[in-house]
């Protein structure tokens, strides 16, 4: 197996694992020595920050513990086996489990890797949408 397809089978383990709402076994996977950001401004924060650590655990717990994605699809990924970059593109019905609010929606994921492992995720989402649905902000 190649590094490509070893960056493609990882990510689609992660999701796996992370779709079914297990926690521990999203960070097994994934590893200590990563980072998360949501891109979007900072009044998304702690999501649009860069977190690492003790803060990444905390923030990958939070988004599963309030976001269901078990309804969510990858239609597809493109893996950079130079740039050592994995674009994963979903799409389906997300569910924001403490309000109950259901809605079709797609994303990207970009996740850096480094030995095999991955070190940083950028997740590119409709940042409005989380915000209204989490009541950062409300917008008549």
């Amino acid at each position: 197996m190649t590094a490509k397809d070893d960056m493609k089978k990882l990510v689609e383990e992660i999701y796996a694992v992370r779709d079914r709402g297990y926690i521990e076994g999203t960070l097994a996977l994934i590893g200590d020595d990563c980072t998360f950001r949501m891109a979007g401004n900072t009044r998304l924060a702690p999501f649009s920050t860069e977190l690492g650590g003790h803060a990444f655990r905390q923030v990958i717990a939070q988004l599963i513990t309030a976001w269901d994605l078990s309804k969510i699809s990858t239609t597809g990924i493109h893996v950079d086996e130079d740039a050592q970059i994995v674009f994963a593109h979903r799409e389906g019905e997300v569910k924001h489990i403490p309000s109950g609010v259901s809605f079709h929606t797609e994303f990207v994921d970009k996740i850096h890797f480094r030995d095999g492992k991955p070190v940083k995720i950028v997740e590119f989402v409709d940042t409005l949408q989380v915000a209204e649905t989490t009541r950062i902000i409300q917008v008549a």
